[in-house]
């Protein structure tokens, strides 16, 4: 049987690994031991690339606002490689 790779899945297994991978060296970076895994940065991350994007939507009621924020640590890159690798092996 023929095995189907789509992009779709290859995001979600990444986006998981990042995810998880991030939380555990959050976590991780508590433990004097293994405090080598923030790498500098802002509570241990880098921030790759930040996005604002304000319209003007404000009223008295609301106000709407777009941010995106990529911060990355050792967890989460070990995370998206590991997700990377399943995706591969599955």
């Amino acid at each position: 049987m023929r095995k189907t790779r789509s992009y779709k899945r290859l995001l979600i297994f990444v986006l998981v690994g990042a995810v998880i991978g991030g939380i555990l060296g959050e976590i991780l970076s508590q433990f004097k031991a293994v405090e080598w895994i923030r790498f500098g940065g802002t509570n241990g991350y880098r921030e790759l690339f930040s996005l604002n994007y304000n319209p003007l939507i404000d009223t008295n009621f609301l106000r709407f606002g777009l941010n995106l924020t990529v911060r990355v640590n050792l967890g989460s890159i070990a995370g998206i490689i590991a997700g990377a690798i399943l995706y591969l092996v599955s």
